[in-house]
């Protein structure tokens, strides 16, 4: 019997290329969640090489470069690793909240016999939700 008509094996780092590559089509929107699910089930289910081939022919071998948007500057992301002060303003904006909260606790401190009511809730509070805003609008904007 000749080797050239017998089907080769597909190995699991062949099958994990080309779940990636029908993970990213589907990222890119070339594939409908269906088709993918589909198709990854058949990635798995495979045996030999020729399977896996059938399953991407109609995908392009490596993904287009992601267009840059002009006009409008760069928006730092959430790092890798989920770091939330990727954004120098949120730092910053953090920062100066940490200062404010510290000069009005410490001037309540220094001038108060605390027996009258404690007036820096008020405006600490508003000033972290200010923060929360800020970070919770920062990571809607890096997972677009």
């Amino acid at each position: 019997m000749s080797t050239e008509h017998q089907p080769m094996r597909a190995s699991d780092q062949e099958r994990d290329e080309v779940a990636r590559r029908i993970q990213e089509a589907t990222a890119e929107g070339r594939l409908t969640l269906e088709e993918s699910d589909e198709r990854l089930t058949g990635v798995f289910a495979s045996r030999y090489r020729h399977e896996l081939a059938a399953l991407v022919a109609d995908l392009p071998v490596s993904s287009p470069a992601v267009p840059v948007r002009t006009g409008a500057p760069a928006r730092p992301a959430l790092a890798s690793d989920g770091r939330r002060w990727a954004d120098p303003g949120l730092l910053i904006h953090t920062l100066i909240v940490v200062l404010l909260s510290a000069v009005m606790l410490g001037h309540w401190v220094a001038t108060s016999n605390h027996d009258h009511h404690p007036w820096p809730v008020f405006p600490l509070v508003w000033l972290w939700v200010s923060v929360a805003i800020h970070a919770r609008r920062r990571n809607e904007r890096a997972r677009r």
